[in-house]
């Protein structure tokens, strides 16, 4: 009973609000944002002054909802959207490198739920205005989820409300006992390593690989994938080894291309008119 009375907690507080002809709006009841009603249409009120400015208008160019929000911003804001956060485990670990407490105390001793907030999180969001969080190991898909929900819902009601951006590593490498793997809860599809996915020389494998990823990773509460690595592999000391596409400068291209356009690509009433934006990370 307590189980579904938490399920039925978490759904009650997201609201959906539909545009004729434009987008869904979602929005949490417990951030404080309202929906304002203009001409017909729907926006969220994520500034919380009761108009309806520039970047809340989804009707205009992202550039110019862009500027204005930027104009909005102190150089705190602007700093914090500079910023990366260390590692975070959901819940949040006792010990070691990525531990965090609830309350001052150790998760194990606070009673709380496995999807809350740590005292950190709260800390970086609120106080450093960083909104680029990296995403290690989870409970479960279903903790990770609800715990993105608390995150979106917590941000949502501070400041602009500028959302959270979550990111990881890959997560569907074979070896099960590896951080990112374990850390999916188990529960995620399984697949060879980058260089185990060339080994297949198949480009559509590839492709298949990055649409059924991106489902997951959505589910997952994620919204960045932090890969391929598309580095040239010529050393196999290298500990980075295995997470490229090989020694192969053409297979490499084509194999990293299937992947990120089985990750990215938009069709029909969900394609993107402008196309995404890729950010190269190249690992030394």
């Amino acid at each position: 009973m307590g189980e579904h009375n938490d399920i039925k907690e978490i759904t009650d507080q997201i609201k959906y609000v539909q545009n004729p002809e434009g987008p869904t709006l979602g929005y949490s009841t417990s951030s404080g944002v309202q929906i304002l009603e203009q001409d017909g249409l729907f926006f969220k009120d994520l500034s919380k002054d009761g108009k309806l400015d520039k970047y809340e208008d989804w009707r205009l160019p992202v550039e110019e909802r862009a500027k204005d929000l930027a104009s909005k911003m102190t150089i705190e804001q602007i700093a914090g959207l500079m910023l990366y956060s260390s590692h975070q485990n959901v819940p949040g670990a006792s010990g070691g490198w990525f531990s965090g407490t609830y309350g001052g105390k150790a998760y194990e001793e606070s009673g709380a739920k496995p999807w809350e907030m740590t005292d950190e999180q709260i800390a970086f969001l609120a106080k450093d205005h960083l909104r680029h969080i990296l995403v290690a190991a989870v409970e479960s898909p279903e903790v990770a989820a609800r715990w993105n929900n608390q995150i979106q819902s917590f941000v949502e009601g501070v400041g602009l409300g500028i959302p959270a951006n979550n990111s990881s590593d890959p997560r569907h490498g074979t070896q099960t006992s590896s951080e990112f793997n374990a850390g999916s809860g188990g529960t995620i599809s399984m697949w060879p390593e980058t260089l185990g996915l060339a080994a297949a020389f198949d480009s559509e494998v590839v492709k298949q690989f990055g649409e059924i990823a991106s489902k997951e990773y959505r589910a997952l509460g994620l919204t960045t994938a932090l890969s391929p690595q598309i580095d040239i592999a010529t050393d196999p000391r290298w500990f980075r080894f295995n997470g490229t596409f090989g020694e192969d400068s053409k297979l490499s291209t084509d194999l990293a291309r299937a992947y990120v356009d089985g990750f990215q690509n938009s069709e029909g009433e969900s394609e993107v008119a402008d196309g995404w934006v890729i950010i190269v990370l190249m690992q030394w």
